[in-house]
């Protein structure tokens, strides 16, 4: 190739910024003004790559999010440049901003400062992703089943928001039962469960009615199931009268008269 063509080569390549005088600063920037390059860093200058920008904010959520999700994961989106830097020790720090905790897409601001200079301010864009061990039914639980320890597990899943109301704690589901069917390994939400019936639809029970000193008993039939501290319809079984009946205990009712 002649010596021609190669200075037109380099000509070209000048004009587009893709020349070896590219990376140059603008006439009159001052001498301690930070540089932002593109590509690759310029010869003899130091870099911040975007990993260490994305494990910055990584370390900054960790924190923030303690003890509202299990694990955190922050995929970087911007930038995706190495960013020049005076010095190879220069100190990341996410500034906390006014922005409401949360996860999915966020932007954070990273100072960067050497010997406690503030060299730049950089904004990184993130996706958050935010997961938990969850209680999850280890099988289908029917309706007004009870829930034993050995029905459940835990399972970990990526939460859409950190207000989702699902339980983290199995201790709070034993003895409870379903408000409505629990399929199997799907997180289990508080309001899917209630308190035990006591009584069942078609139970026999004890009712019991005080008046002064006079305590009577008899037996019936629950037409209704219920909680404790609830009211059911209890057909007598010597009248066959139906009553409206406080469900007291396990299988004892208490009629007021």
């Amino acid at each position: 190739m002649s010596s021609y063509t190669l200075r037109t080569a380099a000509m070209v390549l000048c004009m587009l910024g893709l020349g070896p005088w590219a990376a140059r600063a603008e006439p009159g920037a001052s001498a301690g003004a930070a540089v932002r390059t593109v590509g690759l860093p310029q010869p003899g200058r130091h870099s911040i790559m975007p990993e260490q920008l994305r494990r910055a904010v990584q370390r900054y959520l960790e924190r923030e999010l303690e003890g509202k999700v299990r694990e955190v994961q922050v995929t970087l989106i911007e930038p995706q440049e190495p960013i020049a830097t005076p010095s190879p020790r220069v100190n990341l720090e996410v500034i906390p901003g006014v922005q409401e905790e949360g996860l999915g897409r966020r932007l954070f601001r990273v100072r960067l400062s050497h010997r406690g200079r503030e060299l730049e301010t950089v904004e990184v864009l993130s996706d958050v992703a935010g997961y938990a061990d969850v209680v999850v039914p280890s099988r289908l639980i029917l309706t007004d089943e009870i829930i034993n320890a050995e029905d459940l597990t835990l399972s970990r899943v990526k939460l859409i928001d950190l207000k989702q109301p699902f339980m983290t704690n199995p201790n709070d589901a034993i003895g409870k039962s379903a408000a409505r069917p629990l399929q199997s390994q799907v997180p289990i939400r508080l309001a899917s469960l209630k308190k035990p019936y006591a009584v069942r639809k078609g139970d026999r029970v004890t009712i019991e009615a005080r008046s002064g000193g006079l305590f009577i008993q008899a037996t019936g039939v629950t037409k209704s199931g219920g909680e404790l501290g609830q009211s059911v319809t209890v057909v007598n079984s010597d009248s066959g009268k139906e009553l409206r009946a406080k469900v007291v205990a396990p299988g004892v009712v208490h009629v007021e008269f």
